[in-house]
């Protein structure tokens, strides 16, 4: 746990300039309130600081049209690459990268020039050094043929600008991109010099804001780069960002299960420490200081921890790639498990914890009397203490299985939700163009009918986006919206989605009210619009049927601009139950000029249809890679982080149950060791095995009783916190309080009725006989 969590505070932090680089990000405001957050911003914003700021020593913007995927075309071969940007010079001054073929310095200067890493390079030509080879973008903002200029080493996991392939910003200046603060689908960063104020940037967006952006209902703002990963939660990210209560809770998880082995030591110690009375009486009668019995104590309670240390080291070398992969994350280097921050933290635990288990014998025992040691009156010394810790190893195990019954209920709740959309047997592929031109509809036509010729293939249909993919190919616009009969704009952040007519058919979407129609005049495909409820809510409508026939249009739009709303659909997400559906307008499109292709495919010879499909694509679109997503797979993914916290927690729950339940096993024993006499007593005074077993067993179950109770307020606290993540969550009932206290309940009961019936079935005269 430790090394996952040094792995997600490493993030972003392999840039020896880290802690000088920023991010401008968009602000929507209405008022003083901030509506939605967005990561992109404005292409003019990092030329304008750097050339107006004293203090900015550099910036670099990446544009990838929003999508990072792109299609590159290689000796005649299509590669799908996942990680694609334009970029600045800047970036490789800001986050150096290990050139292995060519000058980083001069290779992102000219127009149409690219930067490879290892891996691309070697899968587009074959071989590290490809300086110099061409390869072609077929299509979008950033087609083009491009030269190879520089071959870079792999760029590091941690970081959430991992890229295949860059490719100069000179290329748009080049297509005739003029840097603006109009449209937005930029992400600026912006590095200051060492010592530097940050006022002059302040007050310089502060400026932009009120010349350009005002208008528009639009704040730039800045945040850390070393904040993003963990703590941005902005729209349009450029990968999925980790999460700062994850990292907390695994900690804690960490610490708790820590804190439990360390009870049990402590309670053991202590418990045991006064069978040693006479040893120390012994000792201090044959000439031995109280610093003599000092140092034994602390000397014999560190060598126990640094073994221990060292044999967990072992097995966490060994499990840790294992562990990585439970956790989705690359946490063991090869040949290098650990670094020093490791063996740090790991040698002062063991010295704390050796510390803390050495101070009762070292202190207690070494300044006993030697009367009192010889008479053994120390026996029973701590009791106190070790109910006390017990009743507090039992509340961290109590809580981590609430915890777990929490997340697994959480689960259960992302996985049934209603989602508005049908997803199960649904496959999209990702277009190979999107144009509405002739080649391009007859391409695709040729297209539909061979699909139409395999079994367990469905109704095609066509959309800008295929659900569950998230909202990054979604475009948006923060300009206010109102409809005719409403006097005043509304600030809502609004996002378009292009669709064919078949697909709300298709997906299952409901139709509240109106009908959904393609035309084939173009004017006509912006001037008639679907909403969803969520659009419905933030206009103001009374109802769906209100809606019909109204006009909507936005604040200074072009001539006045309107739009006819004749549909209002239900809410439905494209992405996950972590938000809520947005405020969305739907236009009817032709399927050549949509991005994505979907359809239903039989669950029957699944794997045979889909070979079909990409024999047929091959075929069709042979400069084009077969891509295809199932959905209802697809959407599940974006739960993968909760999936892989709710296994760890498991892991690490039980781990402390099977923890507690080893120290509460020694204390009964070494309970039962002490009342033998006792117990042989009670039997031959006429006490059953049921009378005995119940009393040996009642204390201990007192205490756990007790940690249950206690325990409750914290847990909650704790599992209400973590569901704030999600827009749509569980309610946290009484019943998971009860079920994970009654679990807790009967393991501890089974682990000391097990001792108490060994004890009150041992015949009585080999208790009392010793005595």
């Amino acid at each position: 746990l430790f090394n996952y969590i040094r792995y997600e505070q490493q993030y972003d932090r392999n840039t020896p300039h880290a802690s000088q680089i920023w991010r401008v990000f968009n602000k929507t405001m209405d008022g003083e309130s901030v509506i939605t957050q967005d990561a992109n911003t404005h292409s003019a914003v990092g030329p304008v600081l750097k050339a107006e700021v004293p203090g900015v020593a550099d910036y670099f913007r990446l544009y990838n049209g929003g999508s990072n995927e792109t299609v590159v075309i290689a000796h005649n071969q299509p590669f799908d690459l996942e990680r694609f940007f334009c970029t600045d010079p800047g970036f490789f001054r800001m986050i150096p990268q290990h050139a292995l073929f060519g000058n980083l310095n001069t290779s992102l200067d000219a127009p149409y020039s690219a930067v490879l890493t290892e891996q691309t390079a070697n899968k587009l030509f074959g071989a590290a050094n490809a300086v110099g080879q061409t390869f072609r973008i077929p299509s979008g903002m950033c087609a083009g043929a491009y030269t190879v200029a520089a071959v870079v080493a792999n760029p590091p996991q941690n970081s959430h600008l991992k890229f295949d392939l860059l490719t100069s910003y000179a290329t748009r200046y080049a297509k005739g991109h003029e840097d603006n603060f109009d449209s937005y689908w930029d992400y600026s960063y912006f590095m200051m010099e060492p010592g530097s104020n940050m006022e002059g940037v302040r007050k310089k967006l502060a400026s932009i804001n009120e010349q350009f952006l005002k208008k528009d209902g639009i704040q730039l703002d800045i945040q850390p780069f070393t904040d993003i990963h963990l703590k941005s939660e902005l729209t349009y990210e450029i990968e999925s960002n980790g999460s700062a209560r994850m990292v907390q809770f695994l900690g804690l998880i960490a610490l708790f299960v820590l804190c439990i082995a360390l009870i049990n030591y402590l309670n053991l110690t202590t418990a045991l420490a006064g069978e040693r009375a006479k040893e120390i009486a012994i000792r201090k009668t044959i000439g031995a200081g109280r610093g003599n019995l000092i140092r034994q104590f602390f000397t014999e309670s560190l060598l126990v921890c640094l073994i221990s240390f060292l044999g967990a080291a072992f097995l966490t070398s060994q499990t840790l790639p294992w562990f990585g992969d439970l956790i989705g994350r690359p946490l063991a280097a090869p040949g290098a498990p650990f670094d020093w921050h490791f063996w740090q933290l790991g040698l002062a635990g063991a010295l704390v914890v050796a510390f803390l288990a050495g101070i009762y014998p070292a202190f207690k025992l070494s300044g006993l009397k030697l009367s009192a040691a010889f008479a053994g009156a120390h026996g029973a010394g701590g009791a106190g203490l070790r109910k006390g810790l017990v009743v507090t190893q039992f509340m961290l195990s109590v809580g981590l299985i609430f915890g777990v019954i929490v997340v697994q209920s959480q689960l259960s709740f992302l996985k049934n939700h209603e989602l508005g959309i049908q997803l199960d047997q649904m496959v999209s592929i990702k277009a190979a163009g999107f144009e509405n031109d002739s080649l391009t509809r007859n391409k695709l036509n040729v297209f539909k009918d061979a699909c139409s010729q395999l079994s367990g293939i469905g109704t095609l249909s066509a959309s800008s986006i295929a659900p569950g993919l998230g909202i990054n190919g979604i475009s948006g616009s923060n300009r206010p919206l109102r409809w005719t009969q409403k006097p005043d704009y509304a600030r809502i952040t609004s996002y378009f989605v292009e669709t064919d007519e078949q697909f709300f058919d298709l997906f299952g979407v409901k139709i509240l009210a109106g009908t959904y129609r393609f035309s084939n005049d173009r004017v006509a495909q912006y001037s008639n619009v679907a909403i969803n409820r969520a659009m419905l809510d933030a206009l103001g409508f009374p109802n769906p049927e209100a809606a019909i026939g109204q006009t909507i249009g936005y604040e200074n739009s072009e001539n006045g601009a309107v739009s006819t709303i004749t549909a209002v659909i239900d809410n439905f997400h494209i992405e996950s139950l972590k938000t809520t559906p947005k405020p969305t307008l739907y236009y009817c499109f032709a399927p050549e000029q949509l991005k994505y292709l979907s359809f239903k495919v039989s669950p029957a010879n699944l794997e045979r249809t889909l070979n079909g499909l990409q024999q047929i694509w091959q075929k069709v679109y042979p400069e084009h890679p077969f891509r295809y997503w199932l959905l209802d797979e697809h959407f599940a993914q974006q739960y993968r982080s909760e999936r892989q916290f709710s296994r760890v927690f498991g892991l690490f729950a039980v781990f402390s149950i099977v923890v507690s339940c080893l120290g509460l096993l020694g204390l009964t024993a070494y309970s039962m060791q002490r009342r033998r006499k006792e117990i042989g007593i009670r039997k031959v005074l006429g006490a059953t095995t049921g009378n005995v077993a119940a009393l040996l067993t009642n204390d201990f179950l007192r205490l756990v009783a007790l940690a249950v109770i206690c325990a409750a307020p914290f847990a909650y606290y704790a599992m209400n916190y973590w569901l704030e993540n999600f827009a749509h969550r569980v309610s946290i009932q009484w019943w998971m309080f009860v079920l994970a206290g009654t679990m807790v309940v009967m393991i501890a009961l089974a682990t000391v009725l097990f001792q108490s019936l060994k004890a009150a079935l041992t015949n009585p005269v080999e208790c009392l006989k010793q005595e």
